[in-house]
């Protein structure tokens, strides 16, 4: 099988459920403003082992009972990271003293180049409480695979390195592991302000 059939067929395996899981979020925003509905009724992502940017080893668990923002990228990413990064900060800081009960969360897709160090220099430009999380090229596949997140390696001919290509949602979770809200690179810091306060609201968090 060449690499090129590879690459597509990986790429629809995480592609199809995740599509799928966006039309469900979509039209569960549609009665937004009588009742909220989750995305998933069940618990999303699944267990993994990772280790944060202080080198400590955490598991699914020690998040388990938060709100939580988690969103899968690169320290070498050139744009559409950072801007995500910053519209987490931006809607948590829109959310005022209610901000604070939500973990922000990022989780990388390399890796192989994104240690520990790398991952506590990065999130220190974005929100205060954000918290990095890497691991073995083993660890991070699984965490992947639950959260059906794709990701591969790009290094084009020429190129003296690489980049990556990976799925960009932000993951907005309920204390009991639902999946809440998916939100995409078009919506703004508002928009998940906006979003995120109406969840809080219905989840009876003053």
């Amino acid at each position: 099988m060449d690499t090129d059939r590879i690459v597509l067929i990986t790429l629809l395996a995480f592609c199809i459920p995740m599509a799928y899981l966006i039309f469900v979020g979509q039209q569960a925003s549609q009665g937004m403003s009588n009742q909220m509905i989750a995305v998933t009724d069940n618990a999303f992502g699944g267990p993994f082992t990772l280790v944060d940017q202080d080198n400590k080893t955490v598991t699914e668990k020690d998040f388990t009972g938060k709100f939580r923002l988690i969103y899968f990228g690169f320290t070498y990413c050139p744009a559409i990271c950072p801007t995500e990064l910053s519209k987490i900060t931006n809607a948590m800081k829109g959310l005022g003293e209610r901000g604070n009960i939500i973990q922000p969360m990022f989780i990388t897709v390399d890796p192989e180049r994104d240690t520990p160090e790398k991952m506590k220099n990065y999130i220190s430009l974005f929100n205060p409480s954000l918290v990095g999380l890497t691991g073995t090229p083993d660890q991070i596949k699984q965490a992947l695979k639950g959260y059906k997140i794709y990701a591969a390696k790009v290094q084009d001919a020429g190129m003296s390195d690489y980049t990556m290509d990976h799925s960009s949602f932000i993951y907005f979770m309920g204390p009991d592991d639902r999946l809440l809200y998916i939100f995409k690179t078009e919506d703004t810091a508002q928009q998940m302000t906006d979003i995120i306060g109406q969840w809080l609201d219905a989840e009876n968090v003053k």
